[in-house]
């Protein structure tokens, strides 16, 4: 006489044990993941100060100045290089196009002052600028800044003021990676001239 046996399955434990697993391992790989492309999104922000800065000493040379389109109008404090960087592209080709997106302002970002949206990372062509404070000086130095992993404005802009002693120790906070791929602080990148040494 044969007897059937019923197929065996997983008792309730060993489904909870091999689900508390799956959490463990997701708990441990998520940090490491969200940490990555953090560290991702910085190496593309300086990968593309690169290229932007290879065109803008190209074009200082041909044109003994660093661009600063002003055809529109626009306050001084509307420093995007999708609009200030446009005589990188034309009538010359020092680079293909301007429109590079900061990866830390997938956001319309606030502390402005003005209703302009802001997508792409600033730039600044200090010979141009003149602090109110201080019209006499003229410096050959271009700045250019993304808002860093944090997402608030920190004054990047103002690095090579900052750099100079022009401005208050305390106005400008500079990204380091020394202090956590989190920590507060502007991406600058300063160029021409620059004393800003980072």
């Amino acid at each position: 006489m044969s007897r059937t046996r019923s197929p065996k399955g997983f008792t309730l434990i060993e489904l909870l044990v091999v689900i508390a697993i799956i959490l463990i391992l997701i708990a441990i790989a998520l940090p490491n993941f969200m940490e990555a492309k953090l560290r991702a999104d910085i190496a593309r922000v300086r990968s593309e100060y690169q290229s932007l800065a290879t065109a803008l000493e190209c074009y200082c040379l041909d044109w003994r100045c660093y661009p600063y389109f002003d055809e529109y109008g626009f306050t001084a404090r509307y420093n995007p290089i999708i609009y200030r960087l446009i005589p990188l592209t034309t009538p010359v080709s020092y680079i293909a196009n301007v429109s590079f997106q900061d990866p830390f302002l997938a956001f319309e970002a606030g502390g402005y002052e003005e209703d302009a949206g802001r997508f792409y990372y600033n730039y600044r062509n200090h010979e141009v600028w003149k602090s109110s404070t201080t019209p006499w000086v003229k410096m050959p130095v271009w700045v250019l800044n993304s808002m860093g992993p944090d997402g608030t404005t920190d004054r990047g802009l103002l690095t090579e003021m900052w750099a100079r002693g022009l401005v208050p120790p305390d106005t400008v906070v500079v990204y380091s990676p020394t202090n956590g791929s989190r920590s507060q602080g502007d991406i600058p990148k300063t160029g021409g001239a620059s004393r800003f040494q980072g």
